[in-house]
């Protein structure tokens, strides 16, 4: 089920794994992606799911840009501060080293209640999240 469609971006919903799936294009995280994410992260907390694949692998070099997926989690959550939520970001190599080298710089930590984990390959984020 189609929840959110752009041009850059789509939200759906898998009733039987019980999981969102966003998938985003573009070339940059940009203001379309935040429109995008912040309706996942509204659905996620509205609906009572628990789970988001969230698919932006692509060609861009890594950058910071990725920062901006933990502080709209971090105010989403903050809201429902109960709530059990498990997140696989699906990104290029090069983000996933950039990443994994800069998260003990990283001034943003997932809350509490949120597994948030970075997969290059949307199989292995799709096998995770069932195990959730």
């Amino acid at each position: 089920m189609t929840l959110y469609q752009s041009p850059e971006a789509s939200l759906t919903f898998n009733p039987i794994s019980e999981t969102l799936h966003l998938s985003y294009n573009a070339t940059r995280l940009s203001l379309s992606f935040g429109q995008a994410y912040q309706r996942a992260l509204e659905e996620m907390l509205a609906q009572n799911i628990g789970k988001l694949l969230l698919d932006i692998k692509r060609n861009a070099p890594p950058t910071d840009d990725l920062e901006q997926l933990l502080r709209p989690l971090a105010q989403a959550v903050a809201q429902q501060p109960d709530q059990p939520l498990f997140i696989a970001a699906v990104v290029s190599e090069g983000q996933y080293q950039y990443q994994i080298g800069n998260s003990l710089a990283s001034t943003t930590l997932p809350p509490a209640q949120v597994e948030f984990n970075y997969f290059t390959s949307r199989r292995d984020a799709a096998h995770w999240l069932s195990e959730n």
